[in-house]
């Protein structure tokens, strides 16, 4: 049977002397950003700004989205006897330099890396890829 599944968050960023993105360490081995299942009634925005708390105790202001920017991926995996369309759509927001982070029990840690480091660490292609068309658009917006 095939499932569709959508997911929404945001990749979070810093800026103070380089720009570093924070990754959580997931307990299968690889690192991904804060993302999860939309609920019954919430937005996509709602759905990211939520599950973004939930994964690293970190709480977004709606305005502090970056609105112009969004980024859509969808890929397949094997779910037992399922096969799974994972919708993703992540948004991008900066926060503090001193923000405090607690990580959900679903991740084992979590890593700021800069633009090279995630293109190095990131074990999915569709990551890279992503994380190339937000490093393009902030140094655009520079």
């Amino acid at each position: 049977m095939e499932l569709n599944e959508y997911s929404y968050g945001i990749i979070l960023y810093k800026k103070n002397s380089s720009l570093k993105f924070l990754l959580l360490k997931r307990s299968e081995g690889w690192l991904d950003f804060p993302k999860g299942h939309i609920e019954k009634n919430e937005t996509e925005i709602e759905a990211a700004i939520r599950e973004t708390f939930e994964e690293t105790g970190i709480k977004i202001n709606p305005d502090d989205i970056d609105r112009k920017f969004s980024y859509s991926m969808c890929y397949k995996f094997q779910r037992g006897n399922d096969m799974v369309i994972k919708h993703v759509k992540m948004f991008l927001s900066q926060i503090n330099d001193n923000a405090s982070i607690r990580i959900s029990a679903e991740h084992s840690g979590y890593i700021w890396l800069d633009y090279n480091d995630c293109m190095k660490n990131l074990s999915h292609e569709n990551q890279r890829e992503m994380i190339k068309n937000v490093y393009e658009y902030l140094n655009i917006r520079k």
